[in-house]
């Protein structure tokens, strides 16, 4: 599949507000996330932005916010719950250069 591909199906499901179950390149897990956006990072990665409930983490908490490289993409599987959006989500936050799109 292609990052246009993965682009369109993290856009379905952050305009439906949906949780998605995302599997990465080289995790065995699949994970648990709520797909806020895809951005531009300073250093001209492109990202999926989340809250993530569960599965594999590399450190921190979960759930917790996670940056996650789009290119690495092998599967996304959109549920049918909903979520809401975190209160302290901030779209303006520095650590994001150019929005594709978010929610």
């Amino acid at each position: 599949m292609t990052l246009e591909f993965w682009t369109r199906q993290i856009w379905n499901a952050c305009q439906q507000q949906k949780v998605c179950k995302i599997k990465f390149r080289n995790e065995f897990f699949v994970r648990i996330v709520h797909p806020y956006g895809i951005c531009q990072t300073r250093q001209n990665k492109i990202i999926v932005v989340c809250w993530q409930v569960d599965g594999p983490g590399k450190g921190g908490t979960i759930p917790g916010y996670r940056n996650m490289l789009l290119e690495n993409c092998e599967g996304i599987e959109i549920l049918e719950e909903t979520f809401e959006v975190q209160r302290d989500f901030n779209p303006e936050n520095p650590i994001y250069k150019d929005w594709v799109f978010h929610i």
